[in-house]
C-alpha cells in the first residue's frame, strides 16, 4: 500500500510538473500555436522598468533616505510622488497591451532574392492603444532582427505591421516567436508579450531566364505525352506581356497602337498538354534544376498549356491555371520535403 501510494504521488508531481511546465512554454512562445489568433491575457503579460524608470526608482529611494535622515517634509513629499508614478505607469502599460488580439495572416511567397512579408493584424477591440511595437526573428536568419516602429492602434480597428525578411535562400522560411512590446506612454515601463504561431513563408526559385523552351517545343519527347484538347476561348482577350510569353501569342496591333505588350490568352483551336518531369532536366545542380523547372511552369502558364509536374517530393495532376501554378511553384520551394508533411502553411 506504500509502494501504491508513493507511486501515486511521484505521477501527480510529474504530471503536476508537466502541466507547470507546458504552461510557462506557452507563455514565453516557446511552443508554437496553430491557432489563428492569440488575446494577450494577464498571465501573457510581463513588465520591468527601463532605463528611465530606473533612474525614476532610484531617486525616490535616495529622496526617501535623505527625508528620513535629515527629518526633510519636502524629500518624503517628492518621493511619494514618484513611487505614485511609477504604480501609476505600471498599470498603464499594463492596459496598454491586456485584451490586444494578435492575428496571423496567409504564409507569405516571393521569388528568391525578393523580401518575404509576414503580414500581423493586431485589433483592439476595447480602447486605443499608442506604442505598439513588433519585434522578430525567423529561421535560417540568425543575425536579422526585424522591428516595426511604434504604432497605434484604434478602438475597434485592425492595423496590419509587415515584418520583411530578405530572401536569401530558396526554401521556407519558419517564423519565430513574436514580441509585442510597448513603452507607452510615459517610457517608464517596458510591457511585452510573446506570441509564437505556426507560421511559415515560401520562397520560391527563381526562373532561369531567359527562360528555355518547353520540351514539348523542343523535341523532346522522352517521357513527354503531348495530346491536343479542344477548348474554347475568347480569341480577343488580352493581358499583358510576361518574359517567357511565346512571339505568336503577342497582340501587335494592340502593340502598334497604344505602345504597351500584350499577350492573347484566347486559343481559337487546341490546348497542348505536356508533362514536366525532374528526369527532363540534364543539369546537375539541384538549384539550377529547381529555377530551370520554374521557369518551364511560367511558361507554360503563360502559353496557356495543361501540364504535370512530376517531381521527387510530390506529383501534380495535368491542370492548369493560376491555381496548378501555385501549387507547382510550392512543390518546387518545398524540396526536398513533401507538402503534405509541413507543419505551418497558412
Amino acid at each position: 500500500m506504500v509502494a501504491v501510494a508513493a507511486t501515486l504521488a511521484d505521477r501527480s508531481q510529474t504530471s503536476w510538473w508537466s502541466r507547470g511546465r507546458a504552461r510557462w512554454q506557452h507563455s514565453f512562445g516557446k511552443t508554437p500555436t496553430v491557432a489563428d489568433e492569440l488575446e494577450l491575457l494577464q498571465r501573457r503579460i510581463y513588465l520591468f522598468p527601463t532605463g528611465r524608470g530606473l533612474f525614476v526608482v532610484i531617486t525616490a529611494v535616495v529622496l526617501l533616505l535623505v527625508g528620513v535622515n535629515y527629518q526633510l517634509s519636502l524629500a518624503f513629499v517628492v518621493a511619494f510622488l514618484l513611487a505614485g508614478l511609477m504604480q501609476a505607469a505600471l498599470l498603464v502599460s499594463y492596459r496598454n497591451l491586456r485584451g490586444l488580439i494578435v492575428r496571423a495572416g496567409r504564409s507569405p511567397h516571393c521569388k528568391l532574392g525578393e523580401s518575404l512579408s509576414f503580414a500581423v493584424a493586431l485589433a483592439s477591440p476595447e480602447r486605443t492603444r499608442d506604442g505598439i511595437a513588433l519585434r522578430t526573428q525567423a529561421d535560417g536568419v540568425e543575425k536579422i532582427v526585424v522591428k516595426s516602429a511604434p504604432l497605434s492602434v484604434s478602438q475597434d480597428a485592425t492595423a496590419v505591421v509587415p515584418l520583411v525578411f530578405p530572401a536569401a535562400q530558396r526554401g521556407l522560411m519558419a517564423l519565430r516567436r513574436i514580441v509585442v512590446e510597448s513603452r507607452a506612454p510615459y517610457g517608464l515601463i517596458r510591457a511585452w508579450s510573446y506570441v509564437h504561431f505556426e507560421w511559415l513563408g515560401v520562397i520560391e526559385p527563381q526562373p532561369e531566364t531567359p527562360p528555355p523552351p518547353l520540351p514539348l517545343l523542343a523535341g523532346d519527347n522522352d517521357g513527354a505525352a503531348s495530346r491536343n484538347t479542344h477548348v474554347a476561348h475568347d480569341p480577343d482577350s488580352l493581358r499583358n506581356y510576361a518574359p517567357g510569353d511565346s512571339l505568336k501569342r503577342v497582340a501587335w496591333k494592340q502593340v502598334a497602337k497604344s505602345g504597351d505588350w500584350y499577350t492573347r490568352t484566347g486559343d481559337t483551336g487546341h490546348r497542348q498538354e505536356i508533362e514536366l518531369s525532374w528526369q527532363l532536366v540534364t543539369l546537375t545542380d539541384t538549384e539550377a534544376r529547381l529555377s530551370r523547372m520554374a521557369a518551364w511552369l511560367l511558361r507554360a502558364h503563360n502559353e496557356n498549356c495543361a501540364y504535370q509536374l512530376t517531381l521527387p517530393n510530390g506529383h501534380l495532376p495535368l491542370a492548369d491555371g493560376s491555381q496548378q501554378l501555385a501549387d507547382a511553384s510550392l512543390l518546387l520551394a518545398a524540396y526536398p520535403q513533401r507538402v503534405e508533411d509541413l507543419r505551418g502553411l497558412r
